[in-house]
């Protein structure tokens, strides 16, 4: 029960990693926040996870408008009067688009969806974090923005790079008011949204992306959100400021 009494935000919780991850704290005693841009996932994500802890609150919107992290954040506080762990997960990319093809658009919601929500939620959250002395804000990067991107274009990759360096920032920011800041860059997940995309390719191209991995497959979300659930946890109270890769060894920092 390491997040006994906790309260988390978990941005992009409707399935995949965000969804792992809510599972994870809330089988482990968290009070969770639930954030999509669909309502009916949200829904059947909050239906699938009752009764694993305290009902979940539910908050249908995208997080990469300032007026509407700042009000997840206060819809928040309304409901259970504190904020303890920030996960950022939501994101999104174009379709693997050339640099010629990325248009003004695909950068705009590329750098909304990936980086400004998650310097807006944590602006947004950091004063509850500072009036209890303890925080654990968890940002999802990408292999992408270690290395390079294997399944997207030019974007995706600068705009998770951004998520890095915002986690090195605001952990020296933020040390002296109790509140760690980390990050975890996964490679190709087996999300849904992902697995389309997988499926789509050919096996000639799949078997080129798994070679360059050492263990030989994918990652699964739920070994993702096993190492954030560690980073939101008290197991991690000295860890500040670091990116763990989460990719089966295809990049090694």
């Amino acid at each position: 029960m390491r997040f006994k009494n906790k309260v988390a935000i978990i941005t992009g919780s409707s399935e995949g990693i965000g969804k792992a991850a809510a599972q994870i704290l809330m089988s482990e005693g968290a009070s969770v926040v639930l954030n999509g841009r669909r309502e009916d996932a949200l829904k059947k994500t909050f239906q699938e996870l009752s009764g694993l802890g305290p009902d979940p609150l539910i908050f249908c919107g995208d997080i990469g408008v300032r007026e509407l992290a700042q009000r997840l954040v206060e819809k928040t506080l309304e409901r259970f009067e504190r904020i303890d762990i920030l996960i950022n997960n939501a994101g999104g990319s174009t379709h693997g688009r050339t640099i010629e093809q990325i248009t003004q658009k695909d950068w705009e919601q590329t750098f909304q969806t990936n980086l400004q929500s998650v310097f807006f939620l944590c602006q947004a959250v950091v004063p509850a974090m500072r009036e209890n002395g303890y925080g654990r804000i968890v940002n999802v990067s990408s292999l992408a923005g270690r290395s390079r991107s294997v399944l997207s274009g030019a974007d995706y990759a600068i705009a998770k790079a951004g998520i890095v360096s915002l986690t090195r920032q605001f952990a020296a920011d933020l040390g002296s008011s109790g509140i760690t800041v980390n990050a975890v860059a996964p490679s190709v997940t087996l999300t849904e949204r992902v697995r389309l995309r997988w499926e789509a390719r050919s096996s000639v191209e799949r078997e080129k992306i798994l070679a360059n991995i050492p263990l030989g497959r994918l990652a699964q979300p739920v070994e993702v959100a096993n190492v954030i659930a560690f980073l939101a946890s008290d197991d991690a109270s000295y860890v500040t400021g670091s990116t763990i890769d989460v990719n089966g060894g295809s990049f090694m920092a």
